[in-house]
């Protein structure tokens, strides 16, 4: 493959990657305010799997974990040579298996979700903690991956972005938990459902951009 035709399905991958979040965040707020039972200020979004919809939140799941490691491949294509080009694409498509495994399993019962669940019903399993374990893991994924890529632009001279791709993750974290506390309830579950997405888009998107003015 030529470096041309490279360049180009690396953009084309990389577009996984900017749509992969607000395609997934949108799906997870539509099903939290239709879906019976579920109260977006006590419940976790991973308890939408559960249930008898629960099969269109897993979909969800693997459909962003898939584009998210297409994303990574275009990562991988487009940047230059060096330990960077390795790091963060490697840890950026981590992030999107964990999902994608994470989409294959099925959240512990908790009271009225799936609807109908009593306190005397809720129970954990097996399945429901390795979901749950998935989830801690993405996240570590997630902050490893920012400080590759922040190491990547600093690397090439690009240190606004370097500081940006490392700062953006905590930045976005406490905004929307303010945001979530302002609104009542859970006030990290906004944060929790939409941080890697922000970070994942943006950092994409950059890529994205530069690769196009440079082609």
């Amino acid at each position: 493959m030529t470096q041309a035709a490279n360049s180009a399905d690396g953009r084309s991958l990389l577009l996984c990657g900017v749509v992969a979040g607000p395609i997934y965040v949108a799906v997870t707020l539509i099903q939290a305010f239709t879906r019976e039972g579920f109260d977006i200020t006590q419940h976790r979004f991973t308890q939408l799997t559960a249930g008898e919809f629960g099969w269109v939140h897993q979909t969800n799941m693997i459909l962003v974990g898939l584009f998210t490691l297409f994303g990574a491949v275009g990562m991988r294509r487009v940047l230059a040579p060096g330990r960077s080009m390795f790091g963060g694409p490697i840890w950026v498509a981590l992030l999107g298996i964990a999902y994608a495994f994470g989409g294959l399993l099925t959240a512990n019962p908790v009271v009225d979700m799936p609807p109908g669940t009593t306190v005397e019903m809720v129970q954990s399993t097996f399945e429901g903690q390795i979901q749950n374990a998935s989830r801690g893991i993405s996240t570590l994924f997630l902050i490893i991956a920012s400080l590759a890529r922040s190491f990547g632009f600093f690397q090439t001279g690009e240190r606004r972005w370097a500081l940006i791709t490392a700062t953006l993750i905590p930045i976005s974290f406490a905004a929307l938990t303010v945001l979530g506390y302002l609104l009542g309830g859970n006030p990290v579950a906004l944060a929790f459902l939409a941080t890697p997405w922000i970070w994942l888009t943006t950092v994409t998107s950059r890529l994205f951009v530069t690769q196009t003015r440079t082609s």
